[in-house]
């Protein structure tokens, strides 16, 4: 449990002034986003061929970077796949939507995070129980603009980090996410990477 707790407060730490993650869609963003001012970078997808050149030219920007494991080709998605991640790549965290996967990210000592696609209240339920098994460092919520109207049931629920993620495309959509008590957003808007660099 100290060791869940002091990776959540590694990632509060990392969004405290720079809350905007930066997601890399496609290999052909990443020198714009090594240019940016933010700590995290999610690699939504790429391949076994080319993820560990974009890992590590985020490390060399001083960046963490975490993988969406379910995302990621070439790769099986088991204990092999996520060993194969911490120890021959090197990412820092790890996002996934199944349990098992966080469990496994978690003995090595990877920074996990739980994504939860939230449509009704059903899959709410569901997120909150699947959260409340694997007891990720933080979760990330999608639709993000959800947030701001199920942020009072997770906090009664979990106390876990929660960060906004899918479709937060401008500004509004920042505010609105970081006034409803999400730590970050993730996200592909450079309009967003923009506005970080220049007023955080």
């Amino acid at each position: 449990m100290k060791e869940t707790t002091e990776r959540a407060q590694r990632v509060a730490y990392c969004l405290k002034k720079k809350p905007v993650i930066t997601s890399l869609m496609n290999a052909e963003e990443l020198p714009g986003i090594l240019q940016t001012s933010s700590n995290i970078v999610f690699i939504l997808k790429s391949d076994i061929f080319m993820i560990e050149g974009i890992v590590e030219k985020i490390r060399e920007a001083g960046k963490l970077s975490f993988v969406h494991f379910d995302l990621i080709e070439g790769i099986g998605k088991d204990k092999a796949g996520v060993a194969y991640m911490a120890e021959k790549i090197g990412i820092d965290g790890i996002v996934t939507t199944k349990n098992n996967i966080i469990a496994e990210g978690k003995k090595y000592g990877l920074i996990t995070v739980q994504r939860l696609f939230v449509f009704d209240s059903v899959s709410l339920d569901n997120g909150i129980k699947m959260t409340k098994s694997s007891q990720p460092d933080a979760i990330e919520v999608l639709p993000g603009m959800v947030c701001s109207r199920i942020m009072k049931r997770i906090r009664t629920e979990v106390d876990v980090p929660v960060i906004a993620g899918g479709l937060m495309t401008d500004l509004e959509d920042f505010n609105a996410a970081l006034g409803s008590g999400v730590i970050g957003i993730s996200t592909s808007s450079k309009e967003l990477w923009r506005w970080q660099d220049e007023n955080r």
